[in-house]
């Protein structure tokens, strides 16, 4: 229609800000039996000593409850008698009418009311509110009306079974797991390294090996429910005591792809550097074998035991990522929190024949003495011959996560222009530029394909971006060519002349 005046109209043409996901965050299973329960919302009304007190609590644990009222008023009298004591439970309102005599009077006990209560119907709502008597009362003594009153000091289960849980780098509250089972100790392993965020998996403590196996195994493919349910995505995915099977392993391994992650696997108790390296030939990029266990000194008992390496692995990685960033390589870092390890291997600087050496030609990672005990490897389970380091592995995932991100958010579904096809290149080539100057990349850069652009393929909807991206390998072997040069000799010789 056409416009005697100006007209008003808004672009959005402009590129967009890529931020770039968090890569530092664990994603672990294991057990805690004894980890902290949930708290029933709860309302205590009335007095001990006029025997007329009445505990109200929800009907399930946690938060939801303290959404919950109760309210009591006097019922009304009418020709045929006194009013009956009943309740009514509707819109989170448990309504409780309380019986009189033929005057008028209420004569409505605690018990009456409890068994008034009682006598609803249990699936009317799946949140509903119980009455119960104190231990050691009877409940004769007569009720008194009151209004509106919250159920208050429900609580959250903080570790439910199978279900993802957040720890952000606290001790108090890893302290909540409890003793027992193994995610504590794990934790304090983590937390020796530095205050992580940590997506916890807790799973029942089974006596049987195999469904403890399988307990394990789902908890595992829990992980992949951190972004929908905490919003954080697990990068590091680690099931210590339990890495050393190959069923779970291969778990790890199959939700680390999903998750772009990567996983650290432990090897067994004494395990022979031959059995370690023949292991890892079973796995492939998202996959750093640990060798060897760690001597570690409990918080609890004070004993010094034996432990799998990966949760202080995995506690270390993210350390490295906090102090110098996620493209750096964890090796030749030194690594906190034990005293000792389980297996010594040979270590001689310069020596390929050493042990420590020939794990790492095999993708299998150690720790070595230089002057403190640090972390020695950069490689996963691929002959690959730049994807097998893992911090080229992790900031490719991380920039295709981030891009990918970015996209989704401001480019799916727009209409294909050339404002679509400016913006979506100009937004990714900044990203890469900052990038590069953060000193995460050597360089990058996006551009539109020539060949897939068809014009079939637009008008398909379909649109084929390609980017080249440089990441930094770590310098794993430098070489230094050594030669005499006497003219050195001569110069000094002559100055004493």
């Amino acid at each position: 229609m056409d416009l005697h005046g100006v007209r008003t109209k808004e672009t959005d043409n402009a590129t967009k800000q890529i931020a770039t996901v968090n890569m530092s965050v664990i994603g672990i299973v294991g057990t805690a039996p004894l980890a902290e329960r949930g708290v029933v919302a709860s309302l205590t009304t009335g007095s001990s000593l006029l025997n007329n007190q009445i505990t109200f609590s929800a009907t399930q644990v946690g938060a939801d409850g303290n959404q919950l009222k109760v309210m009591a008023m006097s019922g009304e009298a009418d020709s045929s008698g006194g009013a009956e004591t009943v309740a009514f439970f509707e819109d989170d309102l448990l309504t409780i009418i309380l019986g009189t005599d033929e005057s008028g009077a209420i004569s409505a006990t605690a018990e009456d009311v409890v068994d008034a209560v009682g006598a609803l119907d249990p699936e009317l709502s799946e949140l509903s509110i119980t009455a119960a008597l104190p231990d050691g009362t009877t409940g004769q003594g007569v009720m008194l009306p009151f209004g509106k009153t919250s159920l208050t000091g429900g609580q959250n289960e903080p570790f439910p079974l199978y279900t993802p849980s957040l720890i952000s780098g606290s001790r108090s509250a890893a302290k909540k797991l409890g003793y027992a089972g193994t995610l504590y100790a794990d934790m304090y392993d983590i937390l020796n390294q530095i205050g992580a965020l940590v997506v916890v998996v807790r799973v029942p403590d089974i006596p049987s090996e195999d469904l403890q196996r399988a307990a394990i195994i789902q908890g595992i493919e829990k992980l992949k429910l951190g972004q929908s349910t905490l919003n954080y995505n697990p990068r590091i995915l680690i099931a210590p005591e339990w890495s050393t099977d190959d069923g779970v392993g291969k778990a790890l391994e199959s939700t680390a792809n999903l998750c772009r992650a990567v996983t650290y696997l432990d090897s067994p108790s004494m395990a022979t550097p031959e059995d370690v390296a023949r292991r890892g030939q079973m796995y492939g990029a998202r996959v750093e074998i640990l060798r060897p266990r760690i001597m570690v000194t409990s918080d609890v008992t004070g004993k010094t035991t034996s432990r799998p390496y990966s949760a202080a692995a995995a506690g270390h990685r993210v350390r490295i990522d906090h102090d110098y960033g996620y493209w750096w390589s964890k090796s030749n870092q030194e690594v906190y929190g034990f005293s000792g390890l389980e297996q010594t291997d040979s270590f001689l600087i310069g020596d390929e024949t050493c042990v420590a050496n020939q794990l790492n030609q095999a993708n299998v990672s150690t720790i070595v003495m230089i002057d403190s005990y640090k972390h020695w490897g950069n490689r996963l389970c691929t002959d690959d011959p730049q994807y097998r380091f893992e911090s080229v592995r992790r900031t490719m995932d991380a920039i295709e996560d981030s891009i990918q991100l970015m996209v989704t958010k401001s480019y799916v579904d727009r209409p294909i222009d050339k404002a679509f096809a400016t913006s979506i290149v100009g937004s990714i080539n900044s990203y890469l530029r900052q990038q590069t100057k953060a000193g995460v990349l050597n360089g990058g850069r996006c551009w539109l394909d020539p060949d897939l652009n068809t014009a079939e393929s637009l008008a398909a909807g379909k649109v084929y971006i390609n980017v080249a991206i440089g990441p930094k390998s770590p310098a794993e072997e430098i070489t230094a060519t050594y030669s005499i040069d006497n003219t050195y000799t001569v110069q000094e010789f002559n100055l004493a002349a």
